[in-house]
């Protein structure tokens, strides 16, 4: 069984990490291929690192608590629906597992025998459920999922900067921290494909080929965009 907290922020986790290798790989090699020095290659890697993980945790935090509210709002309404009209509650929740392939002799027998069935709490979170499509057991936590995203974004944005700074502090030329930063950059995203396929059971080697090429193909955008602007100046 995967942990749950590892279930609540995979998503979050190689979202975040994704984003940050790929959009600060094409930053950092965008501004080198028009014509940025080291300082300023590190510059705006940095910048781009910190307001992006904000940013991104920020989108998540809000993103994860506006869906909460959607299925809170649902109970409340699920609830007072089932207070107001039980009868027609009912109704709704045998035509929808007539729906789901139960004749109504069944529906029926299932009902009658079972007093669970007849229980106004699960018929409030059946309806609810058929109606946002979640169960609240799988609802995502914002701020576990906000912390996740940033951290991760952080992470992820920082293995495209390292060698430019060493190339900043002297110790390697422009072009050859351009290659190292590349070649991080796709170890690293290699690295989060396999880190998905180790709670997913997919195949370890397609998984991370997946997340390498649709991270550089993201990533190339933003180094022709530079390259461009570049030789357009």
């Amino acid at each position: 069984m995967i942990p749950t907290t590892v279930k609540e922020v995979i998503r979050d986790f190689v979202f975040g990490m994704e984003d940050g290798l790929v959009s600060n790989l094409g930053l950092v090699l965008g501004v080198a291929a028009g014509g940025g020095d080291a300082s300023v290659i590190v510059l705006a890697g940095a910048a781009s690192m910190f307001a992006g993980a904000f940013s991104m945790s920020a989108g998540s935090y809000l993103s994860s608590k506006s869906q909460r509210e959607v299925y809170e709002h649902e109970i409340e309404s699920t609830k007072e629906s089932l207070l107001q009209n039980p009868r027609k509650c009912y109704q709704e929740m045998r035509s929808s597992l007539v729906k789901e392939g139960l004749n109504k002799q069944e529906v029926d027998n299932l009902l009658k025998k079972s007093s669970r069935y007849k229980h106004p709490e699960f018929v409030c979170n059946y309806m609810v459920q058929k109606k946002v499509g979640i169960s609240k057991e799988k609802l995502e936590v914002p701020l576990t999922n906000a912390f996740t995203m940033f951290f991760s974004f952080l992470v992820g944005s920082a293995f495209p900067i390292l060698p430019f700074l060493f190339s900043k502090l002297n110790y390697l030329e422009l072009w050859p921290a351009a290659v190292i930063s590349s070649a991080l950059t796709i170890a690293a995203l290699f690295g989060v494909g396999l880190a998905k396929a180790s709670h997913t059971k997919l195949n370890w080697f397609k998984s991370g080929i997946e997340v390498v090429f649709i991270g550089l193909a993201a990533g190339l955008i933003g180094y022709f965009v530079g390259w461009l602007v570049g030789h357009l100046g």
